[in-house]
């Protein structure tokens, strides 16, 4: 009986300890596996925010090329503004407030391109309807000071005054500056179908954007 007795109580001993044991290290393991969630929950927020950081990188537009003319005359805000390189008088008198009401509309042509430092003046109509008003349009074709024409502003007919540019060639330098903005420099009078390296270098010192 006492023997009986005696192995119970040890049986009893060792299932006490076993369920010890065995709540100890599901304990740990439960602790280990919490451990884990929370790294590979912090895991995934660090390449969630990487991957935002790339979208935003990838869907940051493209810088535009700029450029700054100065807008005088009968305009209401005088003054230095910045467009895109392939915008229009238009666009820069719209920056200057708009015209003024005694502006004369038919003195300058608001759809030729702009360039990079031009000068935009606006006359009014009373210095448009004087004789002098040809001695103060040079803003917009050629420049009184050097004498030289601006292929982003020049007529057809300016364009003929220079050495081996005909009826022809004026013209195709006008329809690829409508095709494709202004020029970004004099060498690229050169890509104009018909204008070779020879006549460029002719005509280098005669021209100006």
């Amino acid at each position: 009986m006492k023997v009986r007795n005696l192995w119970k109580r040890q049986l009893l001993i060792t299932f006490c300890l076993f369920v010890f044991c065995f709540g100890t290290g599901c304990g740990q393991k439960g602790e280990a596996f919490q451990e884990v969630t929370i790294q590979e929950t912090e895991q995934s927020l660090n390449e969630t925010e990487k991957n935002k950081k790339t979208e935003e990188i990838h869907d940051t537009p493209k810088t535009t090329s700029i450029i700054y003319v100065y807008v005088c005359g009968a305009v209401n805000n005088t003054g230095v503004y910045e467009l895109k390189k392939d915008a229009r008088i238009y666009e820069a008198i719209e920056c200057a407030g708009g015209l003024r009401e005694d502006a004369a509309l038919s003195a300058v042509n608001q759809a030729e391109y702009v360039s990079d430092g031009q000068q935009i003046y606006i006359p009014t109509q009373e210095e448009y309807n004087a004789d002098s008003f040809s001695e103060m349009t040079t803003s917009t074709s050629t420049d009184s000071s050097d004498g030289k024409v601006h292929l982003n502003t020049a007529t057809k007919d300016e364009l003929k005054t220079l050495s081996g540019i005909g009826e022809s060639r004026a013209e195709s330098i006008l329809a690829y500056r409508d095709s494709h903005g202004a020029f970004q420099s004099i060498e690229e009078l050169m890509n104009v179908e018909g204008i070779k390296e020879g006549i460029y270098l002719k005509i280098k010192d005669q021209i100006a954007l």
